[in-house]
């Protein structure tokens, strides 16, 4: 984080894994955006997408080597690339 910090590569936009930012202050932001918009008498459009399985369409041959364009190597490249591989999920209920 603190490469990506010093060389100004996560854009303010991003709130995900950044320090005092959370999916919360996306939402926070966005509503005050809508608020804002509609009590200044603005027409809004909403597009809703949904992104279920967008991780399993990731290019992560692609995603490695921006990765390393931008400087992230050694054991924290090697720790996503394997991450990013023959991987697998599940959800556990109760045990």
């Amino acid at each position: 984080m603190s490469h990506l910090n010093s060389f100004q590569l996560i854009n303010s936009s991003q709130h995900g894994f950044t320090k005092g930012r959370s999916c919360l202050t996306n939402l926070l932001e966005f509503m005050e955006g809508i608020t804002s918009d509609l009590d200044s008498g603005n027409s809004l459009d909403l597009v809703y997408l949904d992104f279920a399985k967008a991780f399993d369409k990731v290019p992560y041959r692609r995603l490695s080597k921006k990765l390393e364009a931008h400087g992230i190597g050694g054991f924290v490249l090697r720790l996503i690339e394997n991450w990013s591989s023959n991987r697998r999920q599940r959800v556990g209920i109760n045990g």
